[in-house]
């Protein structure tokens, strides 16, 4: 039913960006995501847009071809908060030129909301505005992942910003992302359109980004609830290779592929 991706970041003792994109793709993922950053050395590895050349471009788009869909991850320091948005819009403004270099669909990026009553949330709203304006004229849509409150960015909506839901973080804290909205199924349902993207990895109470199906995650209830709003994006799997092998990626991808089709 959708497509399933693979965030590349370090794959078993695969660190070079280029040979992570060929085992996921020869793994049998459709899609696939990686980062907007160089990222440790020896640790994991993405790309960093600003030290690549039109000829590595040209490169890494025959190598993302391979794929029916792509999500860049902007860096983890370039979070959409108040403060110094005017900064914050110029350094997304490379990495929305180049995924529209690179073909990508989706920028997810990290972002705070203000408090709804504050002068900041207007501020931080028409920030909003023009970044929407820079993803609509690049053709590319941009997902917020946030923690909790959903709801504000839908204030107004806008057709090339959403959220991009982590399904293993709203379970933090006692599940504070999805609990307000009852279920997991729940909160995907009153995203409805809003939701533009799923990052996909299970939580045990102690540990993130394990092995779907090892976990608390009611991965049945999530698929159900995308069912349910007709969700048109692709569910790319976050998956940290300290705790998860390549083998047991690959036996995630036919977990979740079972998961989708017996929900």
């Amino acid at each position: 039913m959708w497509n399933i991706g693979f965030m590349a970041w370090r794959i078993g003792d695969i660190l070079e960006l280029y040979a992570q994109i060929d085992w996921i793709r020869n793994a049998g993922f459709d899609a696939i995501g990686f980062h907007a950053s160089p990222g440790i050395p020896n640790v994991w590895q993405g790309i960093d847009p600003a030290r690549t050349n039109s000829s590595e471009r040209h490169y890494l788009r025959q190598k993302l071809s391979a794929f029916t869909s792509c999500e860049i991850h902007a860096p983890f320091d370039l979070i959409v908060k108040t403060g110094n948005l005017d900064t914050i819009i110029e350094r997304l403004s490379t990495i929305i030129e180049f995924a529209e270099d690179l073909e990508v669909s989706i920028i997810t990026v990290h972002g705070e909301l203000p408090s709804s009553s504050s002068d900041e949330f207007e501020t931080w709203q028409t920030h909003l505005d023009k970044l929407d304006k820079l993803a609509r004229e690049a053709g590319v849509k941009i997902g917020l992942e946030l923690m909790q409150n959903f709801e504000y960015l839908n204030i107004p909506h806008r057709d090339n910003i959403g959220i991009t839901l982590d399904v293993g973080h709203t379970y933090l804290n006692n599940g504070q992302g999805y609990r307000p909205y009852g279920t997991i199924g729940g909160l995907v349902r009153s995203l409805k359109e809003t939701l533009v993207h799923v990052h996909l990895h299970d939580y045990d109470g102690i540990n993130d980004h394990i092995e779907p199906g090892t976990g608390i995650i009611d991965f049945s209830d999530l698929i159900l609830g995308l069912s349910a709003i007709n969700y048109k994006g692709f569910i790319c799997l976050e998956l940290n290779p300290d705790h998860v092998s390549p083998e047991r990626i690959q036996h995630s991808l036919e977990w979740i592929k079972q998961a989708i089709k017996v929900s």
